[in-house]
C-alpha cells in the first residue's frame, strides 16, 4: 500500500485560509487552496490515499468518487514537484 508524506525540507505557513509552501532544497514556492491545505495538514505523517479521501469528504461537500480522483491527481502533482514522498508500507 502506498503512503504519502510531506517532505521535511518543505515549510508551510497559513495565508488567510490558504497555505503557502516553500521547498528549502529547490527554492520553490507554492500556494495551496483550502482543500489542498487539508491534505497537506494530514500528510505531516505518512497517510494512505483512503485516509486522505476521508479527510476531504468529511470537511467538504464532495462525493467519494470525485474526491478520490482529485486527491490522486493532487498527490501526483505534489510528488512531481518534490513536495511529497511516496512510500510503501
Amino acid at each position: 500500500m502506498k503512503y504519502f508524506q510531506a517532505k521535511a525540507t518543505v515549510v508551510d505557513a497559513d495565508m488567510d485560509g490558504d497555505r503557502a509552501l516553500l521547498d528549502l532544497e529547490e527554492n520553490t514556492y507554492f500556494t495551496l487552496n483550502p482543500t489542498a491545505s487539508t491534505i497537506w495538514a494530514a500528510i505531516s505523517e505518512p497517510q494512505p490515499l483512503q485516509v486522505l479521501v476521508a479527510e476531504v469528504t468529511e470537511k467538504f461537500d464532495v462525493s467519494e468518487e470525485e474526491c478520490r480522483s482529485d486527491v490522486e491527481a493532487l498527490l501526483q502533482d505534489m510528488v512531481a514537484a518534490n513536495l511529497v514522498n511516496e512510500v510503501e508500507a
